[in-house]
């Protein structure tokens, strides 16, 4: 009896072994363990590759023993050896000094070239969306050009959303409507900033509205408060 069982253990362990299994996992940054959209996992003994949700999760058919590979544009390309089916979290390290734009910062394009970025972006980075939310790039946008779009994309998509708050939340009309001057504007611009869906909703005279009763809370806050706000955020001015 204890031969049959260790001979059906060994018939199972090899059967594992040559079958492909569904290995999922998370894919976060490793200083700030957050997770890390569109990554490359690729299985290099099949050249499989699915890309991470916006949670970081991927899910990949993999064999014991063979290797996957995890890249992203502005991180090192990390490798790992499949033993055994457990979920797995991957750290990737950031390359220091990495500009996803190719040393053109986002925010020194005008506003047709942002528009044409945005454009070239979307044509070069397209994925084709799956069950989970899990993305499959079609074999032609596995290079780097590609996942360097899809990296891009947000960024460029952010910058023209803030433009076109900052557009109507301007210095001018704050200073118009408080007594608000320097540090203590730049410290209302950045903590009071709106949001995007609200601008594209509002006419001027329901942010003139959120501009004042924003004043009101902002006198509420403490000295302590207000220092404590980063003016690291681009303000009207800029």
């Amino acid at each position: 009896m204890k031969k049959l069982f260790l001979l059906v253990s060994v018939l199972l362990t090899s059967v594992l072994l040559v079958q492909a299994q569904s290995y999922k996992g998370v894919v976060m940054e490793l200083d700030s363990s957050k997770p890390i959209a569109q990554v490359e996992v690729s299985n290099l003994s099949t050249h499989e590759s699915v890309e991470t949700n916006l949670q970081g999760e991927f899910s990949i058919e993999v064999k014991l023993n063979e290797l996957l590979s995890f890249s992203y544009p502005g991180f090192r390309v990390d490798t790992l050896l499949v033993t055994d089916y457990e979920y797995k979290r991957i750290y990737l390290t950031p390359i220091p000094g990495f500009n996803i734009l190719e040393d053109v910062e986002i925010t020194e394009l005008s506003d047709a070239q942002l528009e044409q970025q945005i454009q070239v972006a979307q044509q070069e980075g397209e994925t084709v969306q799956f069950n989970n939310n899990i993305s499959i790039s079609p074999s032609r946008l596995f290079g780097s050009k590609a996942r360097a779009a899809r990296a891009r994309y947000p960024l460029l998509i952010a910058e023209r959303e803030n433009r076109a708050i900052m557009a109507k939340f301007t210095s001018e009309l704050i200073t118009s409507l408080t007594p608000l001057q320097g540090k203590d504007l730049d410290q209302f611009i950045v903590k009071y900033k709106p949001s995007y869906a609200f601008i594209t909703k509002s006419d001027e005279e329901q942010i003139r509205l959120y501009i004042m009763d924003s004043y009101k809370k902002y006198k509420e806050l403490s000295p302590e408060e207000r220092d404590a706000i980063s003016l690291e955020a681009t303000t009207a001015d800029e």
